[in-house]
């Protein structure tokens, strides 16, 4: 179930992307192709939680994104889109984790 809201959450990214008023078709292609990346490396981490609040996600996201922003030589301003979009999910990843708290 958790997969499915990550699926999710990247295909909403990607959806928000195409109609965002970034320059150009290139950069809205990488950013969706990392976001899905990032979200598959973050699915595991997310697994292994019992209780995550909105606080924790995006900690926990933040982190994640450091050591992923780095092995993939993300730019700075890949990163903070990345981590933007993370951010964003939570209200639809939260509906996917069972015992999410609230925050």
């Amino acid at each position: 179930m958790l997969e499915g809201g990550l699926v999710g959450a990247a295909l909403g990214v990607a959806a928000g992307l195409l109609f965002a008023g970034t320059s150009g078709k290139k950069l809205r292609g990488d950013i969706n192709k990392r976001s899905a990346e990032f979200y598959a490396q973050l699915a595991p981490k997310l697994k292994k939680v019992k209780k995550l609040g909105e606080a924790e996600y995006k900690n926990l996201a933040k982190n994640a994104l450091g050591t992923y922003a780095k092995a993939r030589k993300l730019s700075a301003n890949e990163e903070k889109a990345i981590l933007a979009e993370a951010h964003k999910s939570w209200k639809h990843l939260k509906k996917h984790l069972g015992g999410a708290k609230k925050r």
